[in-house]
């Protein structure tokens, strides 16, 4: 089994860090995406490079028949979502301001009046309430397939990895 926090850990987390949020006043929140277009607090684990103090955007590895779990650690619902290329999300404020204007298609439809209406769920397009664990992808799976894909969380686009899966070694 292989854990990510969205957001924090390997169980993939998508993580908010505990209690990040009710610590970070909305106008500060802006401010540091205004600066550098991410929010260090709002993150999949894989971003922390703590040796370094920075974040970044880090390679997870899998084997094929991993089973993962979606952890949400934080205080606000993420997305872990299945794109073809990294972009912005369904909110389109939150996509100006981390320099993301195109949508990914997986994260939103644009609507003929230029709003934003988020894509549906599925297995690769999973919401993770805050405070919750949800089954993910197996890898190997249609849904997480060999080789390299990108994920994001649709909400919060700065938020993105580089998922491998691959075949199992002999002896595995």
């Amino acid at each position: 089994m292989k854990w990510f926090t969205l957001g924090i850990g390997v169980a993939l987390l998508f993580a908010c860090l505990a209690n990040a949020q009710t610590n970070t006043l909305f106008a500060d929140f802006i401010g540091e995406l205004q600066s550098d277009q991410n929010a260090g607090a709002w993150r999949f684990n894989p971003m922390l490079n703590a040796t370094a103090g920075t974040f970044k955007l880090v390679r997870l590895d899998l084997t094929s028949g991993d089973q993962t779990n979606l952890v949400n650690k934080g205080g606000e619902v993420h997305t872990f979502t299945r794109v073809a290329q990294f972009g912005g999300g369904f909110k389109a404020k939150l996509n100006g301001l981390t320099g993301n204007p195109v949508p990914a298609p997986e994260c939103a439809q644009v609507l003929p009046d230029g709003s934003l209406a988020q894509q549906p769920e599925s297995p690769t397009n999973q919401f993770v309430e805050a405070g919750n664990t949800e089954a993910g992808p197996t890898a190997g799976s249609s849904a997480l397939p060999l080789g390299v894909s990108l994920w994001q969380c649709c909400i919060h686009p700065w938020m993105r990895m580089v998922v491998v899966v691959h075949e199992p070694q002999d002896g595995q």
